[in-house]
């Protein structure tokens, strides 16, 4: 995983809109069959899902305006490349954005895109919602943004400068969301409420 492999990862913004087409949770659901999404990734997405929108909903009732059903379907779609790609270099994240642009979602592929690193300076949107939630949720089990972490580096950094160098960047980008997102959500909820929302076992 070279570091030069997330330059691409950047702006231009792609926003959600009331004109963005979007697939039903059905139809996306059915792209799992498709592409021989495994058991153990439908559980990891349907949780990150569940956390994606109780998340949006605390940002709505903040006076934040979001696209639910956009949150809904980035969310169920973001990890719809990752069975294909395990044993290969290939990044899950990319090619899954690849997938939803050749079927017509550039939005929803631009969510996905970002779904594990999300750019310094993005704005708080259906993005940041459905990366962050990917970031809480550790198999099918909901978990305080450390433990997510602390298992991201023991599968991922391999040893490697460049990988220890990429995923403590990501570390603390994915604080910062945490602020940014709890910041606007005000006193009503903290990140510890998310673990009420409980998972299957990790």
């Amino acid at each position: 995983m070279k570091l030069d492999q997330f330059a691409i990862i950047t702006e231009p913004h792609l926003a959600v809109t009331s004109h963005t087409p979007l697939p039903t949770p059905e139809e996306v659901r059915s792209w799992w069959d498709r592409f021989g999404m495994l058991d153990n990734i439908r559980a990891h997405s349907e949780m990150v899902t569940k956390v994606a929108l109780v998340l949006t909903d605390w940002l709505v009732e903040s006076g934040l305006e979001l696209n639910r059903r956009a949150v809904e379907v980035g969310a169920l779609a973001h990890d719809i490349a990752k069975t294909p790609c395990l044993g290969t270099d290939k990044l899950h994240a990319l090619e899954g954005e690849k997938i939803l642009n050749s079927l017509g979602y550039p939005e929803i592929g631009y969510i996905v895109r970002l779904h594990v690193y999300l750019p310094d300076g993005h704005p708080l949107d259906e993005c940041m919602v459905v990366n962050y939630a990917d970031k809480r949720v550790k198999h099918d089990q909901v978990v305080d943004l450390a433990e997510r972490w602390d298992y991201i580096f023991e599968r991922y950094s391999q040893g490697d400068p460049e990988r220890i160098a990429r995923l403590k960047w990501g570390r603390e980008r994915a604080f910062g969301v945490e602020r940014r997102i709890f910041q606007q959500i005000g006193p009503a909820h903290s990140p510890e409420d998310i673990l009420a929302l409980g998972g299957g076992a990790a």
